[in-house]
């Protein structure tokens, strides 16, 4: 199995361990200009997280025994409204080039 035929069970993961508000794919994998050794790179949302550190080994935890490279950031929604568009950031590029793979209903 691929990276991106994962993608549907790490989403489900991530959402049941950190009720993000939104989950962005980005990088190689959503510009299509992926190699065999690309890992996935996400940025989770997550509303009300003091510790984003604590937060994104929980995540990381949540997807053991996937055996599939992941970056995951973790931020709150205040971090993307302050920094998203900040260039030299992550966020700007995650933002722009990125796939939304989940967004929560209001």
């Amino acid at each position: 199995m691929n990276l991106i035929d994962q993608i549907p069970e790490i989403t489900r993961r991530i959402v049941k361990i950190s009720h993000p508000d939104k989950i962005i794919l980005f990088g190689s994998h959503a510009r299509d200009d992926a190699n065999p050794d690309s890992d996935l790179d996400l940025l989770v949302i997550v509303p009300g997280v003091r510790h984003l550190r604590k937060e994104g080994i929980r995540v990381r935890r949540a997807l053991r025994g996937l055996l599939v490279p992941v970056d995951i950031i973790v931020a709150t929604p205040e971090q993307i409204r302050r920094l998203g568009n900040t260039k030299g950031l992550i966020y700007r590029s995650a933002l722009r080039e990125g796939k939304v793979l989940y967004e929560r209903a209001n």
